[in-house]
């Protein structure tokens, strides 16, 4: 079946690095035959952010570009860019999360982001515009090695986020049907579950409760990290399924 090419793609990209330009523009250049609605959030500690923020808008006419305080990591950031997407007024059909942070935590993290970022090569976006529109109930694609489970046993979740994720689903009314995550925050997503959820639920009111820095979930339970979590589980509480490449 060949893609429609009159999908909507809305590509949501947090950009933390004064050395990033480059790299985000390669990156999405196999993306540009699509004809994405490009949003793009620089820290606001990002040296040169101002002169960044003006290439993108040549490399890339008519982006959209904000700068928001380093609250919450990445996940901050793109809350911040689901409010813009609604004030907006697009309703894209997928969505695309990106973000250039490293992650000095992760495991294998010489090959972290390459490994997320299978999702936009060439080879891939025919793919998995394919899958989605063959498989109605897929709701979010990454890469498969961080499609995460989230420890659960006894009735309870068992990691060091446990008890901020019960208090948050409860409060959300999020019930996902599986525990099943995306490690890293980097997907292909249905725009329509996750809209409608940031319609009901402001995205900045959220991201006030997000903790601020270099934020490490290493010791104890962060809001940052469960609404890592929760980014899935909004797709999946809809009977969404996640799927690997």
């Amino acid at each position: 079946m060949p893609v429609n090419k009159n999908s909507v793609i809305a590509v949501l990209y947090h950009i933390f690095y004064e050395d990033s330009y480059e790299t985000v523009c390669n990156e999405l250049q196999p993306l540009q035959l699509y004809s994405p609605v490009l949003l793009f959030n620089i820290s606001a500690d990002t040296p040169g952010r101002k002169n960044m923020a003006k290439q993108l808008k040549q490399t890339f006419p008519g982006c959209f570009v904000i700068f928001t305080s380093n609250r919450g990591k990445d996940i901050g950031a793109k809350l911040a860019l689901f409010q813009l997407l609604l004030q907006l007024e697009t309703r894209p059909d997928y969505l695309l999360l990106l973000h250039d942070k490293k992650s000095l935590q992760a495991l294998k993290n010489i090959t972290w982001k390459n490994d997320l970022l299978k999702i936009i090569l060439p080879g891939n976006i025919e793919t998995i515009l394919q899958c989605f529109q063959q498989n109605k109930k897929c709701g979010l694609i990454a890469t498969k090695e961080y499609i995460i489970t989230e420890p659960f046993e006894n009735n309870q979740f068992t990691g060091m986020n446990g008890t901020l994720l019960e208090q948050l689903l409860v409060s959300y009314d999020i019930k996902p049907a599986s525990f099943e995550f995306v490690g890293g925050t980097m997907f292909w997503a249905r725009a329509t579950p996750l809209l409608e959820f940031f319609t009901r639920h402001n995205p900045l009111e959220i991201r006030k409760e997000l903790e601020n820095g270099n934020v490490i979930d290493n010791f104890s339970g962060t809001t940052t990290h469960s609404w890592e979590r929760l980014l899935s589980w909004i797709v999946t509480t809809e009977k969404f399924y996640i799927k690997g490449i």
